[in-house]
């Protein structure tokens, strides 16, 4: 693995520091002490370099906060950092080191990466889809508790083979073990990136060494296809040992491998099994809403038909995003058509969008 060059310096450079403060800032503007930093940007961007060149500082744990994530109201522990000097000194360290983890990243690599999010995947996965003789079957497989199984001393480990400057590593290693938990927290800016560039390996292995032509990883969440029933069954067994002997992790055992919707010879494709991820449901020929998401588009959109909010405003136009890219006609006419005025909220949208700029600007010229 080659080496990246980056110097500690370029992370501790005060210009760095401004834009991590700015963009750490983003949403938080209304928060008095916030304010307060971005109005005295200067003086707290000389105390985060000062921080970040400190070998002795040390980074809080920061505060933890349960909540219960979607329709299941699956519950999942947030650890929330501090915002200065901790999270900006996250993105500090991040606007320098991402786009170097980033060279590693496989081109069907999401999450968290700009231009690679769940539309990218599903992009991908519609164009494997296409190919119908080596699409025949799909293996899906997740990693169990993702987050909370990464090994910290692996991943440091794979940082020091990827950069040179013994100090990023070093202070990459204060960022990972600050949180006394198991693994990496959910809620930190520097989680993502870390995670993704845990799996890296598996990416390579599973291309190269299992030879599975079309594979998208999302975060934990894998889908792969084939035209072989049997290699997918040994390729799961393998990628089993593999995440178990190189990463410390294992695969829950809800892994699939089944079929896909097929020409039954009169012309006619099958539609039983569909599959099922990133928030969709994939067809041979067309793309659905998954359950879940959908009834969550229903219930925001009774909360619409009420009165608008900025809140209300973005959740609407993220849905609208699901429901424009699928097949989903119906559910269109029957709950955004003539009931939403979508001219309305992209307008709210361009208020708050004026008011974060505005603030973004005087934050800039103070």
């Amino acid at each position: 693995m080659k080496r990246s060059k980056i110097k500690l310096e370029e992370i501790t450079d005060v210009e760095n520091c401004k834009r991590a403060i700015l963009h750490a800032s983003k949403r938080k503007r209304r928060r008095s002490n916030v304010r307060h930093i971005l109005e005295h940007i200067d003086e707290y961007a000389e105390k985060l370099r000062a921080f970040l060149m400190d070998e002795k500082a040390e980074f809080s744990e920061g505060i933890y906060e349960i909540i219960n994530e979607g329709t299941n109201k699956k519950r999942r522990e947030l650890c929330k950092p501090i915002f200065f000097p901790d999270q900006c000194a996250h993105w500090a360290i991040m606007q320098i080191v991402f786009p170097v983890l980033e060279k590693s990243f496989d081109r069907y690599t999401c999450a968290s990466i700009k231009g690679r999010g769940t539309h990218y995947a599903k992009r991908a996965v519609e164009r494997f889809l296409k190919d119908t003789k080596n699409t025949k079957y799909c293996l899906q497989i997740d990693v169990k508790s993702f987050y909370a199984s990464i090994d910290k001393g692996i991943l440091t480990e794979l940082l020091r083979r990827k950069i040179k400057d013994p100090r990023i590593v070093g202070l990459l290693a204060k960022v990972i073990t600050a949180y006394k938990n198991d693994g990496l927290p959910l809620g930190w800016y520097t989680s993502a990136p870390l995670a993704n560039f845990y799996l890296t390996g598996l990416d390579r292995y599973i291309k190269h060494n299992l030879r599975v032509k079309y594979m998208v990883r999302y975060m934990d969440d894998v889908v792969m296809y084939g035209s072989n029933k049997r290699h997918l069954h040994r390729a799961r067994v393998k990628i089993a040992e593999y995440i178990e002997r190189r990463r410390r992790c294992r695969l829950k055992a809800n892994w699939q491998v089944y079929r896909t919707p097929y020409d039954n010879g009169k012309g006619k494709i099958t539609t039983q099994r569909a599959t099922d991820f990133v928030g969709f449901k994939f067809y041979r020929y067309k793309t659905t809403i998954r359950k879940s998401i959908f009834l969550r588009l229903t219930r925001l959109m009774r909360r619409l038909w009420k009165g608008y909010n900025i809140h209300r405003a973005y959740a609407f136009m993220s849905y609208r995003g699901y429901v424009m890219s699928t097949d989903s006609a119906n559910v269109s006419a029957k709950y955004i058509d003539g009931k939403i005025s979508v001219k309305t909220v992209k307008e709210i949208i361009r208020n708050e969008s004026r008011k974060q700029i505005a603030s973004y600007g005087k934050a800039s010229i103070a």
